[in-house]
């Protein structure tokens, strides 16, 4: 894996040059990424690279989706609901580059994918 390249990759999926802001999230991905790797897996792949920003773009919009929910109001701070169509996104983009990179990483979680009333569901 290349910093360089994650990082690059990123900030296409976010769609701003913001790699340098973000650069702790996208080592965090690296090294998430690394530690799912099997033995004998060529760290070199260009798949990792991407699997590595989504998982930096997926920590980022937890990170947003988390900040999104809280709204000013007059008494304070509640929560709110709301549709974070991004964080469904990079789910969903996480979940595909995990499929892509499947035969470089070992399984040691599984995922679950269903449909519920037309929505898919994802399960850890």
């Amino acid at each position: 894996m290349d910093l360089q390249k994650v990082t690059s990759i990123f900030e296409l999926f976010t769609g701003t040059h913001n790699g340098i802001e973000y650069q702790q999230i996208i080592l965090l991905a690296m090294y998430e990424t690394q530690i799912m790797l099997l033995p004998d897996a060529d760290d070199t792949d260009i798949r990792l690279n991407f699997l590595s920003a989504a998982i930096a773009f997926y920590r980022l919009q937890q990170i947003m989706a988390a900040r999104e929910r809280a709204e000013c109001t007059y008494a304070g701070k509640v929560l709110r609901e709301s549709q974070n169509s991004a964080y469904d996104y990079s789910k969903r983009l996480l979940r595909d580059y995990f499929q892509i990179c499947n035969d470089l990483l070992s399984s040691k979680n599984f995922i679950f994918s269903s449909f519920s009333c037309g929505e898919e569901v994802i399960s850890c």
